[in-house]
């Protein structure tokens, strides 16, 4: 029987992170009363969200096979989450959109995580909350190289609109 390897102390507290992470995007998706999309199926919605509009890219992003995707999007399509629009240039081409309710559960979902996340910064204190925010910059850089540059454009386009969204509650 093979050992597995204890994490160390930073990997133990990202995990952690994570996991509260999860449990704050289950909630979400809970409280807009969307308790029939699993955590993998709200990311893919919120990456379509993001821009990224082929199976091809989805599945490279989240490192699975292009048939599990095409399952996972069969059945947000079923739900009327999400439409795939076959590209009349090039038949082997599709496109995803997100249908009128996917726009507005990813909205919905993604504001409620936004000012859950607002309130547990509010009660780390300024100081520990930017230095989070420059521990998680390099976090993120770090898990793009690994991905992809499909990875970034998508992390960039969640930063700005989160920087987007910051600087209108403040106003």
């Amino acid at each position: 029987m093979k050992k597995s390897k204890t994490p160390s102390e930073i990997e133990h507290s990202i995990l952690l992170a994570s996991k509260i992470m999860v449990n704050i995007l289950a909630e979400s998706l809970i409280r807009a009363g969307d308790k029939d999309i699993t955590v993998p199926q709200f990311r893919i919605l919120d990456m379509v969200y993001n821009g990224t509009t082929t199976p091809a890219e989805i599945a490279r992003m989240l490192d699975v096979s292009p048939p599990s995707i095409s399952e996972m999007l069969e059945k947000l399509e079923n739900k009327g989450l999400l439409t795939r629009l076959i590209n009349t240039a090039d038949r082997r081409k599709i496109e995803l959109t997100l249908s009128e309710i996917g726009l507005t559960t990813v909205e919905n979902v993604n504001d409620y995580r936004a000012a859950y996340l607002q309130r547990i910064l509010n009660r780390m204190g300024r100081e520990t909350a930017m230095q989070l925010k420059e521990s998680l910059a390099g976090f993120n850089q770090s898990y793009a190289k690994l991905k992809s540059k499909a990875v970034d454009t998508l992390a960039d386009r969640d930063i700005q609109r989160f920087d987007t969204k910051q600087r209108a509650t403040k106003q």
